[in-house]
């Protein structure tokens, strides 16, 4: 391994590092009691070093939930444009590329459901809190314009579509926390099981006979 493999391995390794100790304080704490100087206390490294990588605390959790969140929503788009196929399977598969964005990354998705609890809202800057929500309305849309489909291919009944999907992904979010307050205390793994569940309920309500 030559030298300057060897420095961008060592960069990667350190930015990791970083970025695992803030999401675990930015989770426990939240962002606003969350300092720089905790994340480098956490990671065993100076503030200083935390600056060489990130600019700012914003800048950190940014970094943290805009490359999961934009791969979602890229995903997303590609399901809903998928008009080939039936609308009750592009709201699952939606439904399965959004669980596997949990499951694969639980830090963002934490990060991303929590961030108006936490104050997110009110302490990133306006460019980057736009772009977010951006993002995360981006992804509501995309059930939406399925249910749209539906409506206009009959297969589904003449409903607010957007306030449909509002449920959906409300309904998914409720059911994450409620499956791991259970999983905390020692319950058996529901999460999957229920989400799924839940949908199918949804989606007889709103299926055309």
């Amino acid at each position: 391994m030559g030298i300057n493999e060897r420095k961008s391995r060592e960069k990667e390794s350190r930015i990791k590092q970083i970025r695992d100790s803030a999401a675990a304080l930015f989770y426990k704490k939240g962002y606003a009691a969350t300092t720089i100087e905790n994340i480098a206390t956490l990671t065993e490294i100076s503030k200083a070093t935390i600056y060489l990588y990130f600019r700012s605390k914003d800048d950190l959790y940014y970094s943290l939930v805009e490359p999961s969140l934009d791969r979602l929503s890229k995903r997303l788009i590609a399901i809903a444009n998928m008009k080939e196929l039936d609308p009750e399977i592009r709201i699952r598969n939606v439904v399965s590329a959004t669980y596997d964005f949990y499951k694969g990354d639980h830090d963002a998705y934490h990060l991303v459901s929590r961030y108006e609890a936490s104050g997110f809202s009110k302490l990133l800057s306006k460019d980057k809190l736009c772009h977010l929500k951006d993002l995360m309305r981006s992804n509501i849309n995309q059930v939406g314009i399925i249910i749209s489909d539906g409506i206009a291919t009959g297969r589904f009944c003449e409903s607010n579509s957007k306030m449909t999907a509002i449920i959906i992904w409300n309904t998914f979010m409720g059911i994450i926390q409620f499956q791991e307050n259970r999983l905390a205390e020692g319950s058996s793994d529901y999460r999957r099981l229920t989400i799924d569940g839940a949908v199918e309920i949804i989606l007889r309500g709103i299926r055309k006979s």
